[in-house]
């Protein structure tokens, strides 16, 4: 377990006009690979760096991304091929993106019925290498919510070169962010809000998790959900980040601008969940944009920004406390690698990197 705070180094990855939009992962060696966004004269690029050797490479994926709203996916396959996924800046579609030899392949995913092309939002993916058995081998999984049904969370799974599309939940009157994640079980869930205006002057966006219902062994059809309230007290939500591959525990983490905090939702399994506060701040700089991971050891933590800082936040005996890493900004995300290493990007104008590692002592 994670007990003594990181000691971090830091360093540039690109300075060509990064937006602060990112998302790290780690490939099957260890190495850190990021996904972001450049403005650019034609617009807003789509970009892949990796750390191999110790430097930093950059590959334009030739695909234009919708902003700063939503996060970028980026996944690694059993293989150690890249995949990414965002929703398209021109159309509003969502996009999925594959490095083969020659470059990078972009679909757009037909979201409806598997057959049609609609607008989404809040594009989240992520390729599962736990499941290894055919047809189910390194199959993209991507969460979104569905423009053509009114928001509503759904996925879409590539089986066998087809896409299959399942509805997550009903309609939502607002977009706020949606996290899609794994167990090391395999195990699917989402974590998003649902907005329902009622009229009142602040919308009701209750959090929501959903996770995939068990089917049986060889059951190709697209799988189903079950969903339910996690936090009743949300109405003005700006985003949502789930841990992945976590065992026996949940977490998600999630900003409420109303209150000016980043709270935490967590469940372990024969243990009742709990909400607590991560962090707390005074004024709009903070805290925003949190970043959910779990170290090899099931340690639980969050990465956020806070008045021009990138701070981070680990779960202890006694609650979570909290340790600066960097002045930054942008949208932190954060990973740790097998050997418990964290792995942190962030920034905006330069995209940054941090390294962690527990200090001696």
């Amino acid at each position: 377990m994670t007990t003594h705070a990181l000691q971090f180094t830091v360093e540039a990855v690109d300075d060509s006009s990064v937006l602060g939009q990112s998302s790290l992962t780690v490939d099957g060696s260890g190495a850190p690979a990021i996904a972001y966004v450049v403005g650019t004269a034609a617009g807003t690029a789509v970009r892949v760096a990796r750390r191999l050797n110790g430097q930093w490479t950059h590959e334009d994926t030739g695909g234009i991304a919708a902003g700063d709203d939503v996060r970028i996916s980026l996944s690694f396959d059993s293989g150690g091929v890249p995949h990414i996924a965002y929703r398209d800046g021109n159309s509003d579609n969502a996009i999925f993106g594959t490095r083969r030899d020659d470059g990078w392949s972009l679909e757009e995913i037909p979201t409806q019925a598997g057959i049609i092309v609609r607008s989404a939002a809040d594009v989240s993916m992520q390729i599962e290498p736990n499941l290894n058995d055919p047809p189910f081998a390194d199959t993209p999984t991507v969460g979104y919510r569905d423009g053509f049904h009114g928001d509503s969370a759904a996925v879409a799974r590539k089986v066998g070169g087809s896409w299959q599309i399942s509805g997550v939940d009903g309609p939502s009157d607002v977009r706020t962010g949606l996290s899609l994640a794994f167990d090391s079980s395999a195990g699917l869930r989402l974590a998003y809000f649902q907005g329902f205006d009622d009229g009142s002057p602040v919308i009701p966006q209750p959090l929501k998790l959903a996770q995939e219902e068990v089917s049986d062994v060889g059951d190709t059809h697209p799988p189903t959900f079950v969903n339910s309230v996690i936090d009743s007290e949300m109405r003005a939500a700006e985003s949502v980040s789930m841990a992945r591959g976590l065992f026996a525990k949940v977490l998600v983490a999630y900003a409420d601008v109303r209150t000016r905090t980043v709270r935490a939702w967590s469940g372990s399994l024969g243990s009742e969940p709990t909400i607590e506060v991560v962090a707390a701040g005074n004024d709009a700089n903070g805290p925003r944009f949190p970043s959910a991971a779990g170290d090899p050891h099931q340690t639980l933590f969050v990465a956020y920004l806070d008045g021009g800082q990138v701070v981070l936040a680990r779960r202890g005996p006694a609650g979570w406390t909290s340790q600066p890493v960097a002045t930054g900004g942008g949208w932190p995300s954060l990973e740790f690698g097998k050997d418990g290493t964290a792995h942190l990007a962030y920034g905006t104008g330069t995209l940054m990197y941090a390294r962690g590692t527990v200090s001696p002592g």
